[in-house]
């Protein structure tokens, strides 16, 4: 099949950061990135991202002809030209739609080779698709070979104080009803962990009828199972192994991989260290966890405090080097003796 015209393509270097409004929004008037590239952690803004863009280059009814969903573990990079200089199948409109959406995720797998011939086709692309990289980590050879010519759009995970807005975006997406009261409670259980939250969100939402509110989120963790971040960080700073070790075995049961426990971990060690820089300068540990966590109840910022008062600036990077020295052994041992490594550390660090 003959190849469109080319149009000039949008260059990823020399401006400003791309925002995922703007480009559906563009989208919808017929002018698409021909090659696009997502970085980034928060997983639910870019699904959302792609949900919309599918819908405003896809006309309903096409999607089994122009759209599809690939994996750089599998694609290569002739192939996927191939497919990105096919016609689609419904007419190009001068108000959007009409074109060729092709979505490559896990990019950072794709071979350097693959990507050196992705990276010429991004310099002269078809403009009647829409090649979208997908890429977790931040280096990675395709990233590097289409730098100049692709459009970026990175997508990172929401750092603790920003996840009161976070997730206030994410129920505006979701239609759902959350008081900014309720929205702070459910960042302050959740750390810096955005996935934990958007869970917490979505049980929350289940609960409640029609709002969320502050109150919606008290009875739901007063009802919940002693199986999330929270209970596992607060179990292994108040030193009790024995809950902490029953807590982690449920979160296995759960499906829940030990890369999530250790960075859920991690988050917490990395919010105390925090919070002792503060002590260090002259502040009460009670006034800080007010501070810091101000919407949780009274029993649990006084839990708070104790760990705070009990953790020196010493113990947490210990614990943090035994956080890092269990990765290791996960990794280099596989998942067989996963929830082993697990155990051990969350016993070592309870005993600190």
């Amino acid at each position: 099949m003959a190849r469109p015209p080319a149009r000039a393509p949008s260059r990823g270097s020399g401006r400003g950061p791309l925002d995922p409004a703007m480009l559906i929004a563009a989208a919808k008037e017929g002018k698409c990135p021909a090659v696009l590239v997502i970085t980034g952690r928060d997983y639910f803004t870019r699904d959302a991202f792609l949900s919309e863009l599918k819908q405003a280059l896809v006309p309903e009814g096409f999607e089994a002809f122009n759209y599809e969903t690939l994996s750089g573990e599998t694609v290569s990079g002739q192939d996927l030209v191939n497919r990105a200089e096919m016609l689609p199948m419904f007419p190009m409109e001068p108000g959007g739609g009409g074109r060729r959406l092709i979505v490559v995720r896990r990019a950072d797998k794709i071979k350097e080779r693959d990507a050196e011939l992705l990276g010429r086709y991004g310099g002269a692309p078809a403009s009647s698709a829409c090649l979208v990289f997908v890429s977790e980590a931040g280096k990675a050879p395709i990233l590097t070979a289409l730098k100049k010519t692709a459009s970026a759009l990175d997508l990172p995970a929401p750092r603790d104080y920003q996840l009161a807005r976070w997730l206030q975006g994410q129920a505006t997406r979701a239609r759902v009803a959350l008081d900014p009261e309720a929205a702070r409670m459910l960042a302050d259980l959740s750390g810096d962990d955005h996935v934990a939250a958007m869970s917490y969100l979505t049980r929350a939402s289940i609960n409640a009828k029609g709002r969320v509110t502050r109150a919606a989120v008290e009875d739901m963790m007063a009802q919940a199972k002693d199986t999330n971040a929270f209970h596992l960080s607060d179990a292994v700073l108040a030193r009790e192994p024995a809950r902490a070790v029953r807590i982690l075995r449920d979160l296995f049961d759960a499906g829940v991989t030990s890369y999530m426990i250790l960075g859920m971990l991690e988050g917490q060690l990395r919010k105390f260290l925090k919070m002792r820089a503060a002590m260090a300068g002259g502040k009460p540990a009670r006034v800080i966890v007010q501070t810091e966590s101000p919407t949780l109840p009274p029993d649990v910022k006084a839990r708070l405090t104790r760990q705070l008062e009990s953790f020196d600036e010493p113990r947490l990077i210990e614990a943090f080097r035994l956080a890092r020295r269990a990765d290791r052994a996960v990794k280099s041992h596989g998942s067989g003796a996963e929830q082993a490594h697990m155990e051990s550390l969350i016993w070592r660090i309870a005993s600190l």
